[in-house]
């Protein structure tokens, strides 16, 4: 048993020795990182634009789809072809692509810093849980700039491989020209880190023992074909395309600044560069180590996200020190190759998002602007704690460290993901519940954005896909923003126009939702519904609120499970929109019933607005005893709610009905209406 023990483990530590076992431990910390979301995977921000690309089937729009981007339509529509458009099978091929990106970034260092392996699979595995970046769960959105990425990695150990092996240069090199060409036309956050090819170039034949004369005169040559790639790019991109369009989203508004005013300008790049570097060399770091990230005691998800990056942590040092034992020992110190190298990939990586005028260290979802500098960020830090610290064990541990926090930091947020997912679903699904089907060309109009993780440029594309009965380019339905609305808008027949979109306020319905408190219910606004204090934000669009765009037409038409998920559990929010449709209709008895199903569940609310329709469908039938006793509920659940109870209660006054309507119209004016005169 002991001899058989024995072999076992000899055969698992030769496992560990092989070259190939490296990708394995990468993907696995990947996952360890970024596996939470697979338990709820979904769509965010501008995954949403993707999407609606797919249900458009319209291969010739998918290449103009992405402006300035023309092979990310390309890109788009090979994966359409496999992935298809489940969030797991895109979250799962966003990382596989991501995880052979940094495969070949490895790959690369390898060759060029042979006696560095240890160091190399440190920055392999850092720049796979980089803190500064958290948009993996866009998995659609960001597929294209993982592509990108990957392309670029694979030409840069394309081009090393054409220099070592010299015959099969005539295969690896023009594949490496073509690769490097065509991720510039895919995206243009890369474009600039083709500046590190040269040095990689040179670094590759000075290790053959090249003499200086003959590697600068073939590190021109070899980088020839793409330079010219990149000066073609550049004309298409700065002097062709601005010619298309009146708007580009990532036009060079530093270089036009710099022109009107480069003393000023100057000054914002100093403060602009300054900052970013900072943010990319410490503050990302410093931040995964700060107290408020060790939040034990109340957080379940902090504990298991420190776990989780403790034991990965701990298992990759132990790989790492098993694998560098075979290591040969060296005194070659090729520090002022990386810091080279590492300096040119952080400043390239950053310049296209410097030049568009925008910041790496500010605002919301600015942290894809890492993607280009975190090669640089990574290989500098890497290199300068090598450099810095006497033992590997001291380096070691402080990896540790820092790769425990990132992959917490990951787990962390990954999970926040997953969360607004389940309040994403639960939006979409109550609105299907509430609007059954929808009178083309209706515009609703909300107030702000619709989840934490997801944008107002999109919303449009999330109504359309939900009450389109088929997706054309030109949309039946859009979302507007009244952050984003002018106040001229808040009246009847003024134009809503977004892109295709054309409509009209006098065709418009207002919804309310309440992003930071999920549970309460989504509301289409309605008359009945004024004086509502939780409404005051978005009271301005009462008087466009038409809800008669509401109709139930020919039947409910669900959401597409594959997108939107399965419909979830019936808690309180689904007797309410059901309720609130019916009483839209006048289907009083329905009301009824739902109130019934409802309170059998042991469900109710914690807004005393939402049992409204519960109060009028009591009122309606002559149960006025009921609808009072539900009136002083609701009066008790919500401060401030008589100015609404009042007014319907005065619209109550209609029904007809004998002497106890009256008496409990009385006491509603007694108990509801004194208390809102002025």
């Amino acid at each position: 048993m002991n001899k058989s023990f024995e072999t076992k483990s000899k055969a698992g530590i030769r496992i560990i020795d092989q070259p190939w076992f490296y990708p394995i431990v990468l993907l696995l910390v990947g996952m360890a990182a970024y596996g939470i979301i697979f338990t709820r995977p979904g769509f965010y921000w501008d995954d949403w634009q993707t999407v609606y690309l797919y249900f458009l089937h319209d291969p010739a729009l998918a290449l103009t789809w992405y402006f300035g981007r023309p092979l990310s339509g390309l890109s788009s529509l090979f994966l359409f072809s496999f992935v298809k458009m489940t969030p797991f099978a895109w979250q799962f091929v966003s990382l596989i692509i991501r995880w052979l990106g940094i495969l070949f970034v490895y790959y690369t260092l390898d060759a060029i810093w042979p006696n560095r392996a240890w160091q190399n699979k440190w920055v392999g595995v850092l720049l796979f849980v980089f803190p500064g970046f958290l948009s993996q769960p866009v998995s659609v959105a960001f597929s294209p700039h993982f592509t990108a990425f990957l392309l670029f990695a694979c030409s840069l150990v394309l081009t090393v491989l054409a220099i070592k092996h010299r015959k099969l240069f005539w295969l690896w090199m023009p594949l490496s020209i073509a690769l490097g060409i065509i991720q510039l036309f895919m995206m243009e956050y890369f474009a600039v880190l083709e500046g590190i090819r040269p040095i990689i170039i040179w670094f590759t034949l000075r290790s053959q023992q090249e003499n200086k004369k003959n590697a600068l005169l073939k590190t021109f040559l070899f980088w020839l074909p793409f330079i010219i790639g990149l000066g073609c790019y550049g004309v298409w991109r700065l002097h062709y395309l601005p010619t298309t369009t009146f708007y580009d989203p990532n036009s060079p508004n530093l270089i036009k600044t710099i022109i009107s005013s480069p003393t000023g300008a100057l000054k914002t790049i100093f403060r602009t560069v300054y900052s970013d570097i900072g943010h990319l060399l410490i503050s990302i770091w410093v931040g995964t180590l700060t107290i408020g990230n060790f939040n034990f005691i109340s957080s379940k998800i902090a504990r298991i996200s420190w776990f989780l990056g403790i034991v990965t942590a701990v298992l990759f040092y132990l790989y790492i020190r098993r694998s560098s034992n075979n290591e040969k020992s060296t005194t070659d110190h090729p520090f002022a190759q990386m810091l080279i190298l590492g300096s040119v990939a952080l400043i390239a990586g950053a310049i296209p998002v410097w030049v568009s005028g925008r910041r790496i260290a500010a605002g919301k979802w600015s942290d894809r602007f890492t993607l280009g500098p975190m090669l640089g960020a990574v290989i500098l830090f890497v290199y300068f704690v090598d450099w810095l610290f006497r033992t590997r064990k001291q380096k070691q541990w402080l990896f540790v460290a820092l790769l425990a926090s990132s992959i917490s930091l990951q787990v962390y947020n990954t999970n926040a993901f997953r969360l607004d997912w389940a309040n994403q679903q639960g939006l979409y699904w109550q609105l299907a519940w509430r609007i059954p089907n929808l009178k083309p060309g209706t515009a609703i109009i909300g107030s702000g954005t619709f989840t934490d993780k997801s944008s107002y440029g999109d919303q449009g594309y999330i109504v359309d896909l939900l009450f389109s009965k088929s997706v054309s380019s030109i949309p039946q339905y859009d979302y507007f923003d009244i952050w984003h609305l002018p106040s001229t808008n808040y009246r009847p027949n003024s134009p809503l126009v977004d892109g295709g979109f054309k409509g009209s306020t006098s065709q418009a319905i207002g919804m309310y939702f309440n992003i930071s408190n999920p549970n309460e219910c989504v509301r289409i606004l309605d008359p009945i519904y004024t004086d509502d204090p939780k409404l005051n934000e978005i009271s301005n669009i009462f008087p466009i609120s038409n809800p008669n765009e509401i109709t139930t037409g020919d039947g409910t038409r669900l959401p597409d499970a594959a997108i939107f998920g399965v419909e979830p559990a019936h808690t309180w929010c689904y007797y309410f929109e059901k309720a609130d449709l019916a009483r839209q209709m006048q289907d009083w008895s329905t009301i009824l019933k739902l109130g019934a199903e409802a309170k059998g569940k042991g469900l109710g609310s914690n807004s005393g607005s939402e049992y409204l329709p519960f109060i009028e469908a009591y009122a309606q039938t002559g149960q006025w005893s009921q609808a009072f006793e539900l009136s002083l509920n609701s009066q008790a659940l919500t401060a401030g709610l008589n100015p609404l109870l009042c007014n319907n209660w005065e619209r109550f006054a209609g029904i007809a009905g004998g002497p106890e309507r009256d008496i409990f119209l009385a006491k509603a004016k007694s108990e509801f209406c004194k208390q809102t005169a002025k």
